[in-house]
């Protein structure tokens, strides 16, 4: 069985291989391009997108040292193979599949979903004899309601405000979300404005085939008349005097009656690119693995449900794990 440890990003000791490590290493593999999962390593193996909008966020010194690994093109390291597969979570996120000598495997999931999205490619998912898992929305009271049905309410509020003089604004993380909610809007056909972080990403998913809605620069000052599209953190610097609106947050903890209370806002849509408890479940039966490790989130409670369906598994980050340091 292969040894795994969560450091600061997953570890495969044998091997000295990185994967996700948040400090710098000389040698890692990027799942994706969120900040949480990047760092300036000296080489990292990466999809195409994520190399892109690393060039976006960090820049060109850190994006050149990237190395552009297609899905499903085996990198030989040594005596390991590593393969990329999609993992659904964001444009170009992917999952890592290593195999050894020996042919043992292990998947790393990284962030994953395995519902459709508009702004992400499809996952496709392999058996491994390990699996390491994220579990964020590990528990059973963490299941999404139909995608469809989330997608044309966040449709009908924008529409409905308008109706009524008021202008939407949504609140959504800029890079994955904030796209998935623009090509939501697609059909709504209403000028959009969006923050430039979001604005600087859109190209990325334009050049590799996801086609965005045109959207204009962000001006506080002439918001009527618009849907308003920005991350959490520039809801700060709102005016204090700005004409009526209506405020909503997209994520997928609005699964829980006090996350409009939690984000001070008018509504929640639960709306993720993180799997949910049943898709996790539904997952581990693809995976078919041996042995499960959990990372982040519910990671002791899912475990705990897993080893009653009578798999092994356990938390990668917890005491019951304490014989894999």
């Amino acid at each position: 069985m292969l040894k795994v440890v969560d450091r600061g990003g997953l570890f495969l000791p044998s091997y000295g291989l990185w994967m996700d490590a948040h400090r710098p290493k000389p040698f890692a593999v990027v799942s994706h391009a969120h900040s949480d999962h990047t760092a300036p390593h000296q080489s990292f193996i990466a999809t195409a997108p994520t190399i892109d909008f690393m060039r976006v966020r960090l820049g060109d010194a850190a994006a050149s040292r990237g190395i552009v690994l297609p899905y499903r093109e085996p990198y030989q390291k040594g005596p390991i193979k590593i393969e990329l597969f999609p993992a659904g979570h964001i444009l170009g996120s992917a999952m890592v599949h290593v195999t050894t000598e020996s042919g043992e495997s292990l998947l790393y999931t990284g962030d994953f979903k395995t519902r459709f999205g508009l702004a992400a490619e499809k996952i496709q998912v392999p058996q491994a004899d390990t699996l390491v898992m994220e579990s964020t929305f590990g528990r059973p009271d963490f299941t999404f309601p139909p995608t469809l049905a989330v997608q044309e309410a966040i449709r009908k509020y924008c529409l409905e405000s308008f109706v009524n003089g008021k202008i939407p604004i949504l609140l959504a993380y800029s890079l994955g979300k904030a796209q998935e909610v623009l090509k939501i809007l697609e059909e709504v056909k209403l000028p959009i404005m969006a923050h430039k972080a979001i604005r600087l990403l859109n190209p990325v998913y334009q050049k590799y085939g996801f086609c965005m809605p045109v959207t204009r620069p962000l001006d506080f000052d002439n918001m009527q008349g618009h849907i308003v599209l920005m991350p959490p953190s520039v809801r700060k610097k709102l005016p204090a005097e700005i004409p009526p609106h209506r405020t909503a947050m997209v994520s997928g903890w609005g699964i829980k009656e006090s996350a409009r209370y939690r984000y001070r806002t008018d509504k929640v849509f639960p709306l993720s690119d993180h799997a949910d408890y049943p898709e996790l479940l539904q997952f581990v039966k693809q995976v078919n693995p041996h042995t499960t490790y959990l990372m982040h989130g519910s990671t002791v409670a899912l475990a705990s449900d897993l080893r009653r369906q009578g798999r092994e598994a356990w938390s990668l980050n917890c005491a019951d794990q304490l014989e894999l340091l």
